[in-house]
């Protein structure tokens, strides 16, 4: 459930300044385990100043390539972002989570419509995964939609250019660049001016799913433009790439709780701070519950309350058909009765 395996990192190919992909090299016995669909993640752990840091970040390679890659852009007061873009060399051993995750293309299933893919800065990388798999698995055309500050901070531009060259009539690529122009590509920021534009401009094609993945405010904007034009939600795809500010403040519950939390078949019961996370008040005990970036994006960490209540003080991941069914994200959940049953998922 929570099983952490060692891999060898074979490459690690600098993107820009400040970002690197990160290749691994999986031996013959974990071939299974860590394959993967398109949009899928991994959980990298080290141990950094005597700190066990763990973080999620999105695949992005191709189903059809062979490889296992992710990248890993750095960011302010970042610590693995930092280490991996600055210390990380190739032949050090990372602790690495099979993949995981529900933003997902099923090329096999999805493969017979045409998809349309929007991201901004490093929400990219699970973009490429799926357009690379999208092109090489079906027939169908991408529409590829990426914003970024410049040309020199878009990250695989070689790539995606080389992507275009190969499949010309399938791949239809359109920057947007909101602080430096270049060529005819879009200005400024993506909008509902230019994703009109470019539903007009594809208005004949055999349209199946969207994807949106980046920064929060963008992404939510994106689900109410497709949401507005009639498009079904079961066929919107979204994921963060960083968590929203706005957050019910919980902390100031005052009193305990108990709280019976079951783990990969083992139950454990103990008594906690009721102003205490589930997630926070089980690894505060050593158990091995699952979770990766403590933030409420990445839904690793994803619980059944099997008895009892628990809010959360956000939440950018789970359908309300989950939340009603009593699935909670444990990093930002409390307890809000005396008792609480939580399940950990597989």
């Amino acid at each position: 459930m929570n099983k952490l395996y060692d891999l060898k990192v074979t490459k690690i190919t600098h993107l820009t300044a400040s970002s690197v992909m990160i290749t691994f090299e999986v031996p013959e016995l974990l071939k299974k385990v860590f394959s993967f669909e398109a949009g899928e993640y991994l959980t990298l752990q080290q141990t950094i100043n005597n700190q066990k840091v763990r973080r999620a970040y999105s695949i992005c390679s191709g189903v059809n390539e062979g490889e296992l890659s992710v990248a890993v852009k750095r960011v302010p007061n970042g610590i693995f972002s930092t280490y991996a873009t600055q210390e990380l060399k190739e032949g050090d051993i990372l602790q690495v989570m099979p993949p995981m995750g529900s933003f997902v293309f099923f090329y096999d299933i999805f493969g017979n419509r045409d998809i349309m893919l929007f991201s901004a800065g490093s929400g990219v990388t699970p973009m490429m995964s799926i357009a690379k798999t999208a092109l090489a698995k079906t027939n169908i055309k991408v529409v590829f939609v990426y914003g970024n500050k410049s040309k020199q901070e878009t990250l695989f531009f070689d790539e995606i250019e080389a992507l275009r060259a190969q499949y010309p009539e399938r791949f239809l690529v359109h920057y947007v660049f909101s602080q430096e122009p270049w060529g005819n590509n879009y200005t400024g920021r993506i909008n509902h001016k230019i994703v009109t534009e470019l539903f007009e401009k594809y208005k004949d094609l055999n349209w199946g799913r969207y994807y949106a993945c980046g920064p929060t405010q963008l992404v939510k904007d994106l689900r109410e433009m497709l949401l507005l034009r009639g498009i079904d939600k079961e066929r919107i795809f979204t994921e963060l790439f960083e968590a929203s500010p706005d957050a019910v403040d919980y902390t100031q519950l005052e009193g305990n709780v108990e709280i019976t939390v079951e783990i990969g078949g083992e139950t454990h019961t103990f008594t906690s701070a009721r102003n205490q996370t589930l997630l926070a008040s089980a690894l505060m005990r050593g158990y091995d519950a699952p979770y990766s970036c403590l933030n409420g994006v990445c839904s690793s960490c994803i619980g059944k309350v099997t008895e009892g209540e628990a809010k959360m003080a956000k939440n950018e991941t789970l359908t309300e058909k989950e939340v009603e069914e009593g699935y909670v994200l444990t990093c930002q959940a409390y307890a809000m009765q005396d008792k609480i049953k939580v399940k950990f998922e597989n």
